[in-house]
């Protein structure tokens, strides 16, 4: 039977209930060590996937097969997959929609000797190398959705299948009997891996890398919260629990062999423990309920509480806001699920749902259809906001205080969001997501974003420049938004920790007074995961630059954090060296340590941290450079 994972689930997740859950005198930093010196620092520590899926910022802009897969709740006609491919090569891959993506209705019972499926459905004639060879030939590339952890029943009843590399196990020998994927819900035709079991790691490794040797680029992974706890919350009880420690072991097994050559898309995960698993072994991650039928419901409706499972969040604001902690370069993509122009009822609701995925982050995930587009299409291909999303933006809501949203929701601002790029220059979104009132929302440049001076705004809707000034307002109607990007006068770039990617514990606050904009990063500090703070810096030319780090420091002792600059390929530029913070009185004093860095011509991830070298603690405001 096909895997109609969407009709199985679909408003499920709106029926669950919700639970809330003047600057000091500059001191001189350490200056990049020498060989010896650079050979004892301690590297920084990853506590990240940190592949260069995550490291470029972005999801991938592409098509899936949603848009005639969920209204027809079956596998997309093979004859209608590629009118759709050809019409996504004439009209959208020129703009850079350049992977064509399965979904979850195919049923394949063709498999490889170690049962592996050869095709998306039976019914189609083509194989998966025939369709990554039809899209190589017009510029594109192949997404698959399949989880490595099913089998087929099919592979179980018959013992010639035997598991990758170890042929003395039966593919049969890696299941459970009686452990099927979703039997409390009449699903009967895919097991679950038993991760205990002799030849499993081999089993699902070598699903990853059978996808990766046909050229598929893009794997996406569903179900994982069935897999782990046996429950769905809209639901109950679907299948026999695994376990987390099972589950995370699964995870790491499909990180270790994607590596950087497929990207791992984790979907209907519980995120348990602040996603602890998800962002060590993932790139992209759910965070809200399904698209479903689309439309303003799903992209704003429904509960707009947590709940401590799958989906926490219902839908992509609550979504995107909710994690915006642990998103950013190096941690976890945030995927908002597909976007359906066609099921939008204005044009205000297209820009507003556009805007929200690239402020986030988000995949561009184009769920229309050549029949169902009409004239809606120009949501997709504006050329000024594809250029921010292409240059890696990951913006972040404003923030009101360091508490998770989970636990407040008057936290964070859903409908005020900025971030900012390697140039140095802002992209703001102001969002209405009332339905009756017209109402006002503006960013104060220096207030929020830490601008120092004015800026020059340009509307990336319309394209046009709307002047220079200290603020952004704007008056939106019901459901309508506004997307500028904003570009300091200052000579000198300013890049801030509270718009930055953080890892390894690394936390927004705004508890102490003196610093620039909306707060700083702090947990800076031991016995955190490892905490990092990662800025992504263009550099016109490889060069020594001089740095300002803007700080805090009242441990009452000298602290040193470690600097590490590489590209997004992990390419190191240079470092890791440490720079020193002198002790200041309080923590409302900030100062500005200054020294240098070298950089590369191009996009540079600089990244701080507290290594296991590294002594006393920070909370860092911004750096400084002459970029």
């Amino acid at each position: 039977m096909a895997i109609s994972r969407r009709s199985l689930i679909t408003g499920f997740g709106a029926a669950t209930a919700g639970v809330l859950l003047a600057p000091a005198p500059s001191a001189l930093a350490a200056a990049p060590m020498g060989a010896a010196a650079l050979a004892a620092a301690a590297a920084l520590p990853v506590t990240s996937r940190n592949s260069i899926y995550t490291r470029k910022g972005t999801g991938p802009l592409y098509w899936n097969i949603y848009g005639w897969s969920f209204p027809n709740n079956a596998p997309i006609p093979e004859a209608e997959w590629q009118a759709n491919i050809d019409w996504l090569a004439a009209d959208f891959a020129p703009q850079g929609y350049t992977m064509a993506c399965t979904d979850g209705w195919g049923a394949c019972t063709r498999f490889t000797a170690n049962g592996y499926r050869t095709t998306f459905d039976d019914e189609w004639q083509h194989d998966w190398s025939y369709w990554v060879n039809y899209l190589a030939a017009r510029g594109m590339t192949l997404g698959v959705y399949h989880n490595p952890l099913w089998v087929h029943a099919d592979v179980v009843a018959d013992p010639s299948y035997t598991v990758v590399g170890r042929p003395d196990i039966k593919v049969a020998d890696i299941v459970t009997p009686g452990d099927i994927f979703g039997v409390d819900v009449g699903f009967n035709d895919q097991y679950w891996v038993d991760v205990t079991k002799p030849g499993a790691k081999e089993y699902i490794q070598g699903y990853v890398d059978y996808f990766k040797s046909l050229g598929v680029t893009y794997l996406r992974i569903d179900f994982l919260s069935w897999y782990e706890t046996g429950t769905d919350a809209g639901i109950g009880t679907v299948n026999a629990a695994h376990g987390s420690a099972n589950y995370e072991t699964a995870l790491q097994w499909m990180h270790e062999a994607a590596g950087d050559g497929i990207e791992l898309s984790l979907v209907m995960p519980h995120l348990f423990n602040d996603a602890q698993n998800e962002i060590k072994y993932g790139d992209m991650v759910r965070i809200n309920a399904d698209a479903d039928h689309g439309g303003w419901d799903r992209l704003s409706g429904g509960r707009q509480s947590w709940q401590n499972a799958w989906p926490d969040w219902f839908n992509p604001f609550s979504g995107f806001t909710g994690w915006a902690h642990r998103s950013g370069r190096g941690q976890l993509i945030l995927d908002g699920d597909f976007l359906m122009m066609n099921t939008f009822a204005s044009d205000d609701e297209r820009r507003t749902a556009i805007s929200l995925m690239t402020i986030a982050g988000s995949p561009l995930a184009i769920s229309d259809l050549h029949s169902t587009i009409g004239g809606n299409g120009w949501a997709y291909t504006n050329p000024e906001v594809l250029a921010v999303h292409n240059q890696g933006l990951v913006g972040k809501p404003v923030f009101y205080n360091g508490t998770p949203y989970s636990q407040d929701g008057a936290s964070r601002d859903t409908e005020r969001w900025a971030g900012q790029l390697p140039d140095g220059s802002w992209v703001v979104a102001l969002f209405n997501r009332n339905d009756t009132d017209t109402v006002t929302r503006t960013v104060d440049f220096a207030g929020l974003l830490g601008i120092s001076g004015s800026a020059s705004v340009r509307d990336l809707w319309t394209r046009t420049d709307q002047g220079s000034g200290t603020s952004v307002s704007a008056s939106l109607a019901p459901h309508a938004c506004k997307l500028v990007k904003v570009v300091p006068s200052a000579a000198t770039k300013r890049y801030h920790a509270a718009f930055a990617a953080w890892g390894g514990g690394a936390h927004f606050n705004n508890n102490h007074t003196g610093c620039a904009g909306m707060g700083f990063v702090d947990k800076l500090e031991a016995g955190s995961e490892g905490p990092t703070v990662t800025f992504a810096v263009q550099a016109p030319s490889a060069g020594t630059y001089t740095v300002g780090y803007r700080y805090a420091n009242a441990t009452g002792a000298t602290s040193s954090m470690t600097v590490s600059v590489q590209r997004e390929d992990r390419t190191q530029v240079s470092g890791p060296f440490q720079v020193s913070f002198p002790g200041l009185a309080d923590w409302d004093t900030w100062s500005t340590v200054t020294g240098s860095v070298q950089l590369a011509a191009g996009v540079n991830l600089i990244t701080i941290g507290r290594t296991g070298s590294d002594t006393g603690a920070i909370n860092l405001n911004y750096i400084e450079l002459n970029v």
